[in-house]
């Protein structure tokens, strides 16, 4: 069984260093504050004094950090400085593509193997190992983190480039923050007209999944035959629109959503499926603009 290192032990990585002791392998860790510290080394875990002495004592690194300001200070100034070829550095903090690269390039003068291979999931997750990581590197070092990996996450999932890792968690991320604010404005609405609540919970948290699986194939197809045409789609959102002005409920979201469609109805796509609009290239918003 290996010796794994984890460095920053913040809620997601003392889950991840809590799972891989429930799971029998050697970790040492390192964190700026010891409270954490102290609890997994009750719990078999094996302090050390510096980033530097941990990276010297282990054969992978598994480095949880908040973002690129740290991983510039601790991971590009103090692990991978320490590492040794050919020792794998596992960068799970959830980073700009820029900064990956920036590791992965100052791994590849040490000679070290680096693997961006941030997670979605939550707490929980990672202590069950049930995590989802979406590893992006070279593919040899992909499959020979791939074992430790698996510990961690259900889903193991080869991007290919640190940058698509990048990209591809932020894109989440992103859903997560869309998917709250537009539940707060349709929820506002709702409750503003007096709707019941339950009612108005399950429907729309029901809305995000159904769409979204009803969508995948056709966007995997390019596939713009219309079930639900753009146009319609327009018909509706202004409608809602309407119906917000009613009851005096801000919608920024929806504000935000329509001059895209508008658009789109105004490039000849409104008789398209409403998917159609996921299928063209992103408009900058000077065009957006012109077009509204």
């Amino acid at each position: 069984m290996m010796h794994v290192g984890v460095v920053g032990l913040g809620k997601m990585g003392s889950a991840i260093a809590g799972n891989l002791l429930a799971r029998g392998y050697q970790v040492s860790v390192w964190n700026r504050e010891p409270e954490p510290v102290e609890v997994l080394v009750g719990r078999g875990a094996v302090p050390q004094v510096s980033v530097k002495a941990l990276v010297e004592s282990v054969d992978t690194v598994i480095v949880m950090l908040w973002g690129d300001e740290a991983a510039r200070e601790v991971s590009l100034g103090q692990v991978i400085p320490a590492a040794r070829a050919p020792q794998l550095v596992i960068e799970m903090s959830t980073l700009s593509p820029a900064m990956y690269e920036t590791l992965e390039n100052a791994a590849s003068r040490q000679g070290v193997e680096f693997l961006a291979a941030p997670v979605l999931g939550s707490v929980n997750l990672a202590q069950a190992g049930s995590l989802t990581i979406l590893a992006g590197g070279r593919q040899v070092t992909f499959e020979r983190a791939r074992p430790l990996l698996l510990s961690l996450g259900t889903t193991v999932t080869y991007t290919g480039s640190v940058g698509a890792s990048a990209y591809v968690k932020l894109a989440n991320n992103t859903v997560m923050g869309v998917v709250a604010e537009t539940l707060t404005e349709l929820l506002a609405l709702c409750d503003r007209a007096g709707v019941n609540r339950g009612f108005a919970v399950e429907s729309i948290s029901g809305a995000f999944g159904r769409i979204a699986s009803s969508k995948t194939q056709q966007l995997l197809d390019r596939d713009s035959e219309p079930r639900f045409s753009l146009n319609a789609l327009l018909k509706d959102l202004l409608l809602s629109r309407e119906a917000a002005e009613s009851v005096h409920v801000s919608m920024p979201i929806l504000d935000c959503v329509l001059p895209a469609i508008q658009g789109a109805a105004a490039r000849g796509l409104g008789d398209r499926d409403y998917i159609a609009l996921a299928l063209e290239p992103v408009l900058p918003p000077s065009a957006i603009a012109v077009e509204k």
